[in-house]
């Protein structure tokens, strides 16, 4: 063995970063067992390779991590045609030089430890060696001349596309389900054609919709004599119970059931399932459930954002039939309205904003009964930068959360996308496919921050100027560089690009927040324009409020529009 800097990582290196914790060494294991032993190794290679990848990692956690488990170890290994690496690094300072030069049995014949580097180093072609600053390393390398070994993929690749996979399907399924439900008359057509949709792309033993004992009777005269169809007279207690389930519930097996203190009897027999509420508004219509005898494997795990989407499509569906019946026709417009409210509650919450030590940001919102369109959302994309968007969808009631919704899907699929023109002319081409000829559109603004805090990226598609104030004061705009997402497919938008240097701060806003007396929208712009200066250094909460409370003593208490403020602020 020598000392030298760390070989550099074959293609394909497999490495995973573990809390010093010996219980996870298992598991870790058996994964580099599996991956080796698709080839044509025996198994009594496989078996030393079993030996020397427990006292490798034990190791590593007991000697080198102290068996902290605030400290991690690092444990790669690589497959090619003719080798197999394995490596392990800890936070330590590894064992003396000596030991490593010529590791050898302990005198003590009944000691339990002291054997690891004899075994490694008897087993392997190879052992590299090295100290640094961030711990010691210890390499092993097996060489398979002219033999078979499976190789490798990458991990986090082969989730990363697994998960962009599902998020593509479960688009291009929403797609076809939204057009569905645009063009369907009836209701048990919609639900029946999606159903055998979804079944044809991930069989299942079965799936149904079960309705709960408050189905509105309109509802359940549509959908009694569907095949798909569970009414609850017909359930035995088991199905009741799940069907009135408020939240989304999977299982892979009885166990899960178990755990999730769901212990029924006549479940034994089901393998795996999933439960999805259907719910639209305050209305619980029932629970979308798929059932398996086999327990759920994870490629069939993979479309339940598919049924999820379903679900919620089902909810809206049924919103809709439901609304269909109530003959007031003013009654029927407030209910869509307060529905449209609800599903975008629901579909579209508020999410948390990512936190960092370069920027702060806050979201408010408040919501109208008349629009509903109005959302904004904060994400770090793969490579640490933070991904702001605004939108106000110009129309109102379920389509306009549905194409709220819509966007958001899109926003998260074009995440990767380097820079915020490009993202809205993405976002912009997929919307101008859903809507087709349909008289709807949003409005967006989006900005990226770089991990560093010090350079902006902003772009608008027909949005509201966005405030940029300077950290001494001034203030500029970022204006639109182009129309509204979803009015026209090809559309070059421009950025605005700047260099930060800490202390700015940028206002996302909407119009409801100035916008209340339409005969004088200018005035009101200039009005709401000198107010948000003169509480430029405000913190957001207080610039909340009183925003709220200058449309409380100039309007009224009920808003006419949908009012959201993002507030994004740059450190020092």
């Amino acid at each position: 063995m020598s000392l030298q800097e760390p070989l550099t990582p074959p293609t394909g290196v497999l490495r995973y970063t573990i809390p010093a914790d010996p219980a996870l060494v298992g598991p870790l294991r058996n994964r580099f067992i599996d991956s080796i032993s698709d080839g044509e190794l025996p198994e009594n290679e496989i078996t030393q390779w079993k030996l020397v990848f427990s006292e490798l990692v034990f190791n590593a956690i007991f000697h080198g991590a102290q068996s902290d488990r605030s400290n991690s170890v690092v444990i790669e290994w690589s497959i090619t045609q003719n080798s197999i690496v394995l490596a392990a690094q800890d936070p330590g300072s590894g064992p003396p030089q000596g030991r490593l030069d010529a590791p050898s049995l302990p005198d003590d014949p009944t000691s339990e430890s002291g054997r690891g580097l004899y075994i490694i180093s008897t087993f392997a072609d190879e052992v590299h060696s090295w100290h640094g600053p961030r711990g010691f390393r210890l390499e092993i390398m097996k060489r398979y001349p002219g033999q078979g070994l499976p190789l490798p993929g990458s991990p986090e690749i082969d989730s990363v596309l697994e998960e962009l996979s599902s998020c593509y399907e479960s688009l291009s399924v929403f797609h076809r389900l939204t057009e569905n439900l645009i063009e369907s008359g009836n209701l048990s057509d919609f639900i029946g054609t999606s159903l055998e949709e979804f079944l044809s792309l991930h069989p299942l033993d079965r799936i149904f919709f079960l309705g709960v004992p408050t189905l509105p009777e309109t509802i359940h005269q549509v959908l009694v004599n569907a095949t798909w169809f569970l009414d609850q007279n017909d359930a035995n207690l088991t199905l009741r119970t799940l069907g009135n389930l408020t939240r989304e519930t999977v299982w892979e097996n009885h166990d899960d059931l178990v755990r999730q203190n769901l212990d029924f009897g006549t479940m034994r027999e089901v393998g795996g399932g999933c439960v999805f509420p259907i719910v639209a508004g305050d209305i619980h219509f029932g629970a979308l459930i798929a059932l398996r005898k086999s327990s759920m494997s994870n490629e069939e795990r993979n479309p339940l954002g598919t049924l999820r989407t379903l679900a919620d499509l089902c909810g809206i569906a049924c919103a809709n039939a439901h609304l269909s019946n109530i003959r007031d026709e003013s009654q029927r417009d407030l209910r869509e309205l307060e529905i449209a409210v609800e599903i975008q509650k629901g579909l579209l919450p508020i999410l948390t904003a990512p936190v960092s030590n370069r920027w702060s940001v806050s979201i408010f919102q408040e919501s109208s009964l008349t629009i509903a369109g109005d959302y904004a959302i904060a994400e770090t994309d793969p490579d640490g930068n933070l991904v702001i968007a605004m939108i106000d969808v110009m129309g109102k009631g379920v389509s306009a959360a549905l194409l709220a919704s819509i966007f958001r899907t899109a926003f998260s699929l074009s995440l990767h996308i380097p820079t915020s023109a490009m993202m809205l002319e993405r976002i912009n081409k997929t919307l101008c496919n859903q809507l087709g000829s349909l008289s709807m559109f949003i409005t967006c603004a989006i900005a990226r921050v770089s991990a560093d805090g010090r350079v902006i990226d902003h772009a608008s598609a027909g949005h509201c100027p966005t405030f940029f104030y300077q950290q001494n004061g001034s203030r500029t705009f970022f204006q639109p560089s182009g129309p509204p997402l979803g009015v026209i497919s090809q559309v070059a938008y421009t950025s605005d690009v700047v260099k930060l240097k800490g202390g700015e701060r940028l206002l996302f806003v909407t119009d409801g927040c100035y916008e209340w007396d339409r005969r004088d929208e200018d005035s009101g712009w200039h009005s709401f324009m000198d107010h948000m200066d003169q509480n430029r250094d405000a913190t957001p909460a207080e610039l909340w409020t009183r925003l709220r409370e200058r449309i409380r003593n100039e309007y009224g208490t009920n808003l006419e529009d949908d009012c959201t403020l993002v507030t994004l602020d740059i450190f020092t």
